[in-house]
């Protein structure tokens, strides 16, 4: 199953994009090539960008707060696991911490680099971190794999905690329905969306063997999805059969 996630709001909107490029940067980080960390920083960068446009130190420390309330007034039901629902809390208390620890807006210290700002400026420019152009940066390339593992490890260090509390909230966010099986009639599937419930995320799951795509649009009344397909050029064609699908619509 492949499954696709669509925001209803620009919170959800903003973790999405902040997960993304999160688990890449680890992914590229724990590599050994020198593409593998040029291209880590080239996200590290791209976070800082996103970084300095929304408050997600902010955001994440309230939805944490959220979650703490929601929770605690699960702990006198009797069919609840004790344990298991201390052990979440125990690590929302973790993450709240975390996340209150980051200074100003997370990246931000990474500013006052030298060596990143100037490699950053030339990071838009086609080819601009030839060595011709940054030589400190082709020797920092030519360095060892486990000292250039080291440098972004410290640099990726306020990320952390921002990483850790993302996992934590989408994790829940995630888990917070059931999800259901419906079939797109001809290709094409509508539902209101329940009043009196904020739903901040919408998950749609399809058969990976299958080559359909579901074009997903949605406000906070109304969810739409058209099913698409994929031909031998990679150009979208409307889908005119019944297609069934799982949907979960989490709050």
């Amino acid at each position: 199953m492949i499954t696709y996630e669509y925001p209803i709001n620009e919170r959800v909107r903003t973790y999405l994009r902040v997960e993304r490029l999160l688990n890449r940067l680890s992914t590229l980080q724990a590599g050994v090539e020198a593409n593998d960390h040029h291209f880590a920083l080239q996200t590290l960068f791209e976070l800082m960008d996103i970084g300095s446009r929304a408050d997600i130190r902010g955001d994440l420390l309230k939805d944490i707060d959220r979650q703490k309330g929601v929770l605690s007034g699960y702990a006198e039901n009797p069919n609840i696991n004790r344990k298991a629902l201390n052990d979440l809390l125990v690590a929302l208390d973790s993450a709240y911490k975390g996340v209150s620890g980051v200074v100003g807006k997370p990246g931000q210290a990474l500013n006052e680099s030298d060596f990143l700002m100037a490699l950053r400026g030339r990071m838009g420019i086609p080819a601009g971190t030839c060595e011709f152009d940054l030589p400190a940066y082709h020797n920092w390339l030519h360095r060892d794999a486990s000292r250039r593992r080291a440098d972004l490890d410290g640099w990726m260090a306020s990320f952390k905690p921002i990483q850790s509390a993302l996992a934590l909230c989408l994790g829940l966010l995630r888990d917070s329905s059931s999800p259901q099986s419906v079939v797109a009639k001809a290709g094409t599937y509508q539902q209101n969306l329940p009043h009196g419930r904020s739903i901040g995320l919408v998950r749609i799951e399809l058969r990976g063997e299958s080559d359909f795509v579901p074009e997903i649009s949605a406000n906070r009344l109304l969810l739409s999805v058209r099913i698409m397909q994929c031909d031998a050029h990679q150009k979208m064609q409307t889908v005119k059969t019944d297609v069934d699908f799982v949907i979960s619509l989490c709050s």
